[in-house]
């Protein structure tokens, strides 16, 4: 089956350890948030199909940074995921501080896509962020992952438990043209408003 879609031109800029350090522009921007083995690095390498833009690897907890990457329209922010034990305690504070920070102060960011395992979604700590994304007034899509994983049944009886709790979410696997094709457009969405 051959799709008719365009890849995001994605360009990684920088790298900010810090809320002060981040790069300042005058577009939109949009935070990609999520647990550390939820897949957002993966998404932002299957939606730019470059294969190594967005540092990836089987162990979790590889994104300790806000990653900026350029888009037509806009910036992707990747965060760095949360919920991995080997982070340092003084690393969990540091995000503690840096991550409300951001979502109270970046006047230029439009929403954010919460990235949850479609095996375990909405864990704990997704639901924390759910609901500081939301005290923020941040608009947020729930994005479940890895969705080539699960039994078609399993992935529509998730759908509808999300969607009915959450709104309306959308399922990705990076072995799906027609989800990635989704989530580029919910991308330009977002950054085009």
């Amino acid at each position: 089956m051959k799709f008719n879609f365009k890849y995001l031109e994605l360009k990684f800029v920088e790298s900010a350890a810090e809320f002060d350090q981040c790069l300042q522009h005058d577009m939109q921007e949009i935070a990609f948030v999520g647990a550390s083995n939820a897949g957002k690095s993966s998404a932002i390498n299957a939606i730019s199909n470059q294969k190594k833009l967005a540092k990836t690897s089987k162990t979790p907890g590889k994104t300790k940074l806000f990653n900026f990457f350029k888009a037509k329209f806009g910036y992707i922010v990747d965060f760095p995921g949360y919920g991995y034990s080997k982070v340092s305690k003084s690393q969990k504070k540091d995000w503690a501080k840096h991550l409300p920070q951001y979502f109270a102060l970046r006047n230029n960011l439009v929403g954010a896509l919460l990235f949850t395992d479609v095996r375990n979604p909405m864990r704990e700590l997704d639901l924390t962020m759910y609901e500081m994304l939301a005290s923020y007034g941040l608009p947020t899509s729930i994005v479940l992952t890895k969705t080539d994983k699960v039994s078609k049944e399993e992935l529509e009886a998730t759908i509808k438990k999300i969607s009915d709790n959450y709104g309306a979410c959308l399922s990705f696997s990076i072995k799906e043209n027609s989800s990635i094709e989704i989530l580029i457009k919910e991308i330009n969405e977002l950054l085009s408003s």
